[in-house]
C-alpha cells in the first residue's frame, strides 16, 4: 500500500508543480516588443538607449537591485526562449523597467 502512494506522489508532485507554474506564466502582464529598442504595455512607450544604460550602469556593471518579476515580453515561450521583465528596487514599474533575456539585458525607460 505504501508503494502505491509513494508512487502516486512521485507522479503527481511534478505534474502539479509544472501546471502551478504555467498559470503563473499565463498570468503575467505581456509587453509587446518593438524594434529599436522600444517595449509597449498599455499604450505606455519604454525606450532603451545611451543615457539610460549610463544612469544606471556603471562600468558595464548594474548599479541597481532587482525587485520582483512583473511580466514578460511578446517573444517569450513557456518551453523554450524567455525574456523576462522585472522592477527596479526603488524605481516605479509604470517608469523603469528591467528586461532579462538569455542574450539580452537592458533598462527600459518611459518617455
Amino acid at each position: 500500500m505504501f508503494q502505491k502512494k509513494k508512487r502516486w506522489v512521485l507522479i503527481l508532485a511534478p505534474v502539479l508543480l509544472i501546471a502551478g507554474l504555467y498559470f503563473y506564466d499565463v498570468n503575467l502582464d505581456v509587453y509587446t516588443s518593438k524594434t529599436n529598442g522600444v517595449l509597449i504595455f498599455k499604450d505606455q512607450e519604454f525606450h532603451t538607449g545611451y543615457e539610460t544604460y549610463q544612469k544606471f550602469y556603471h562600468n558595464g556593471e548594474r548599479n541597481f537591485e532587482i525587485d520582483r518579476l512583473i511580466g514578460k515580453t511578446n517573444n517569450s515561450k513557456f518551453l523554450g526562449f524567455k525574456e523576462s521583465v522585472w522592477k527596479i528596487k526603488g524605481e516605479p514599474a509604470e517608469e523603469v523597467v528591467f528586461v532579462k533575456g538569455l542574450m539580452i539585458e537592458g533598462v527600459y525607460e518611459r518617455k
